[in-house]
């Protein structure tokens, strides 16, 4: 070891020697970087123009926040309610139709909508589609979480006492590391603080299961040689930019990494832009560095170092059960251009349209401004009577001294210039905005019930387009993410941990042969399953349009409609099995019924049971048929 180099702090290892192929890696992430440095740029200025605020004047002043009407902000607050307002309605059908996986569909469809709530994904997808709204796309990263120590990258970490033990070790060495006994006794305190509340166990002491991570746009870089937007899936690597305090990456990786650059976040320009972690501070324990992650399909590994750093933190390694798609990243674009993986974001679309109407709302009110009501008086007329005209109240007879003049030519109301409708006119805006956003007035507005068919049909006409083609877009995201999701949960869980969802076996009491038997049933079905078996036996399917607000009132309509065309079919059902007559034909009207209506709904749970027939009973003879005349 060099000898101007301090030995490593107790409990550390020593740093490796520089890998050729880490160097490789830190070569193709920095051409990448700079691939890409326009599109960051171009990101951060949209999401400085859709904020509004003005960081560089004062917080007390109009001027800092900057826009008259922010409009863009206003279209998403529009937009998104019709997009995405809930989580959708997942729901696991077999690929094997000759196969009976019925249980087994229900259950990794209430085992996968569990673990995608816990894992919050209305929140994570809400912001995943204002960012593709603003930056053009938005990124999640979908892992299962086993253990910190060995899924150390995983940002939305389930809360458990595992980030503790991470934060008494990060402790622990600081205490023992020679170059920080400065706060020697304010770190034992924060020790002793955190050891006394996982001692009395507050929290649960493991947890695993889906976490869903919101990846920011430009934390993610992308093999520049990637073409086309659905490329991405087929890229040669994939890296995610992790920020992480250099404290807490080195007690998770044990590794003195005061050679990693400090994280310039290239969203830093040289003036404030409002974010609250800024990626620099002053303190040194919480200077922030980049932990890169490189995701190489090419060979099929995962490889992790500090950014300024020459060799990796963990032995590179492979995905132990990944998904069929193999890279965990899930980006949602919000337009697609034909040869190009960037498309314009909503604030591309209308950022021109928004300067233009704030330009002519501001020159009008500067206009009205002039406009101030005053007196033109003859210099000729002494001070005293205009004060007095001047002061005059209400019903007051005010004597002037015109000289001789009439009054009409010593003092007469100020003229001002007048204002042209025409000229701040923004009906022109409007039609654009409309074409542009696909959004009319009345799909803008707070209008949930329409009043009028006009209503009625301009809001269909509007989400029927532009932005019902991005609902599609969002709604075959997610339905992407409940694939992955559930394939990575098949691999992943024991059928104990489904029973905890599911519900335990039971014993039903059975009549076989005349003799009551107790028979266990299971509420669930959790087979042991090969990779490739898991891949080709379910499909998760998202129902279209559920992610939009729900309408009560048109539910309600619609099922009162279909409840009396159920019900008559199910007595003729019940009529033709009491009269032994073939009840088939009904049963089939009814699944061709129902699958117009609403392919959500289990047939089976309105189609009647037979009767059970005591043993021995002869089953009913067919009614005679009349005889012939």
């Amino acid at each position: 070891m060099d000898p101007t180099q301090t030995a490593p702090a107790e409990g550390y290892r020593e740093e490796p020697q520089a890998d050729e192929l880490a160097r490789k890696w830190n070569k193709r992430i920095a051409h990448a970087r700079t691939h890409w440095e326009k599109f960051h740029k171009r990101v951060r200025h949209n999401r400085r123009t859709v904020t509004g605020f003005d960081w560089n004047a004062d917080p007390a002043s109009k001027d800092f926040y900057k826009l008259r009407a922010n409009l863009i902000h206003g279209t998403i607050t529009a937009i998104l309610p019709n997009i995405y307002a809930r989580n959708p309605e997942i729901s696991a059908q077999p690929l094997y139709k000759a196969d009976n996986l019925k249980l087994l569909c229900q259950t990794l469809e209430t085992v996968t909508n569990r673990h995608l709530d816990k894992a919050d994904l209305k929140g994570r997808a809400k912001m995943t589609v204002r960012s593709a709204l603003t930056s053009s796309f938005g990124v999640v990263k979908v892992m299962y979480q086993r253990d910190i120590r060995r899924d150390p990258i995983i940002q939305s970490r389930i809360n458990d006492t595992q980030d503790n033990i991470l934060e008494i070790e990060r402790l622990l060495a600081d205490i023992e590391d020679p170059n920080q006994r400065g706060d020697l006794e304010a770190k034992r305190a924060e020790l002793d603080q955190l050891m006394g509340a996982l001692n009395e166990q507050v929290e649960i002491t493991a947890a695993e299961g889906l976490v869903i991570d919101r990846v920011l746009t430009e934390n993610l870089l992308i093999d520049p040689s990637v073409c086309e937007f659905w490329d991405y899936r087929d890229a040669d690597w994939l890296c995610q930019i992790i920020p992480m305090k250099k404290s807490q990456a080195e007690a998770t990786y044990k590794i003195k990494l005061d050679k990693a650059k400090a994280y310039q976040d290239t969203q830093q320009t040289g003036k404030r832009d409002g974010r609250i972690a800024s990626g620099s501070t002053s303190l040194d324990e919480d200077r922030q560095i980049a932990i890169l992650e490189i995701w190489d399909k090419t060979t099929q590994r995962v490889y992790t170092m500090a950014e300024g750093c020459d060799y990796w933190l963990r032995e590179p390694y492979s995905p132990p059960k990944a998904g069929e798609r193999w890279y965990p990243f899930f980006l949602l674009p919000f337009q697609i251009v034909d040869g190009q993986f960037v498309g314009p974001s909503l604030v591309d679309l209308t950022e021109r349209l928004q300067d233009e109407h704030n330009e002519a709302r501001d020159g009008f009110n500067k206009h009205r401004e002039l406009c101030k009501p005053g007196w033109v008086a003859s210099a000729d007329i002494n001070e005293k009577s205009i004060k007095r005209y001047a002061d005059s109240e209400l019903g007051e007879i005010t004597l002037i001294d015109t000289e001789g003049k009439p009054l009409q030519q010593v003092i007469q109301p100020r003229q001002h210039p007048p204002i042209d409708p025409a000229v701040y006119d923004t009906a022109a805006v409007r039609y654009d905005w409309e074409q542009v956003t696909g959004m009319q007035d009345a799909a803008r507005s707070t209008v949930v019930n329409p009043k009028t068919a006009t209503e009625a049909s301009i809001m269909q006409q509007a989400l029927s387009g532009r932005v019902s083609e991005f609902r599609d877009q969002v709604e075959d995201w997610l339905q992407e993410i409940a694939q992955y999701g559930a394939q990575v949960l098949l691999m992943e869980l024991t059928p104990a941990q489904v029973e905890r969802i599911m519900g335990p076996t039971e014993t039903q009491v059975v009549d076989v042969g005349g003799m009551q038997m107790q028979v266990p049933v299971k509420h669930y079905d959790w087979p042991e399953l090969s990779r490739e078996q898991v891949f080709d036996m379910i499909e998760m399917k998202i129902r279209a349009g559920t992610t939009g607000a729900p309408d009560k009132a048109e539910q309600q309509e619609n099922w009162g409609k279909v409840l009396p065309v159920i019900q008559s079919l199910v007595g003729s059902i019940l009529q033709a099995r009491a009269t032994g007559q073939d009840a088939e034909p009904f049963i089939n009207l009814l699944r061709e019924t129902l699958k117009r209506f609403d392919e959500r709904l289990d047939v089976e749970q309105f189609i009647p049971k037979a009767p059970a027939m005591p043993p021995g009973m002869p089953a009913a003879m067919p009614a005679p048929m009349p005889a012939a005349a």
